[in-house]
């Protein structure tokens, strides 16, 4: 990054460590004197200078561990030459499953197939005899496959693991609080809640019709 005659360079020092360096080439861009008695004032603009840029990338930190556990779940996978269809974030099936696992997590003796059918099927408003013993093995292997449940050894019952609880337990908030009731501000003519989003969205597009109109964009 450059700034006049300044720069901020970021490299990894031995592969160890992030190191952030500041030169400052002309303390003039900074209204300095040159001479030795302006080095602490100096040292101050650089400090600042680095601070700030840690902290713009702190918010704007997007590890790629977060993109490799969600795609964990929402992708395909193939685990000891068995493939599985990914949980699809917004699917109702998929997010019925995800649900589900927050009530089988209570149970201290895991659950069965039969279990899974029956509240499977309450979340997604399906006839329980509809639905196959078959369809649920599908979505018992998925789940497994993924390592949201595990089986019990020497029985038919799985129970829910500590990855599955963390992910079922964000992805359905996520889905639940965050993105439904965000499209319901925009999509909803009265919104139950303040539509401060609402409110925001509109302040954006009158600025940007503001700015289009006066770079002569109108027509």
């Amino acid at each position: 990054m450059d700034y006049k005659h300044a720069t901020i360079k970021q490299y990894h020092k031995e592969g160890r460590a992030l190191r952030t360096e500041t030169t400052i080439n002309d303390p003039g861009d900074f209204n300095l004197r040159k001479g030795l008695t302006n080095l602490t004032a100096m040292r101050k603009v650089g400090f600042t200078a680095n601070r700030r840029l840690l902290h713009v990338e702190h918010l704007s930190h997007d590890p790629a561990a977060g993109a490799t556990a969600f795609a964990t779940v929402t992708a395909p996978t193939d685990t000891g030459g068995q493939h599985a269809a990914g949980l699809r974030f917004g699917d109702p099936r998929a997010h019925a499953l995800l649900a589900v696992l927050l009530i089988f997590r209570l149970q201290p003796h895991g659950f069965t197939n039969a279990d899974l059918r029956a509240h499977l099927t309450q979340l997604l408003g399906a006839d329980p005899g509809t639905w196959p013993a078959g369809r649920a093995t599908y979505d018992l292997r998925r789940l497994r496959l993924h390592g949201l449940i595990e089986r019990i050894p020497h029985t038919h019952r799985y129970r829910v693991t500590n990855t599955g609880l963390h992910h079922a337990m964000f992805l359905t908030r996520v889905h639940d609080r965050l993105i439904r009731t965000g499209t319901a501000h925009h999509a909803d003519p009265n919104p139950p809640t303040s539509p401060g989003l609402r409110a925001a969205v509109r302040a954006y597009d009158a600025a940007l019709d503001e700015l289009t109109h006066l770079a002569g964009f109108t027509a």
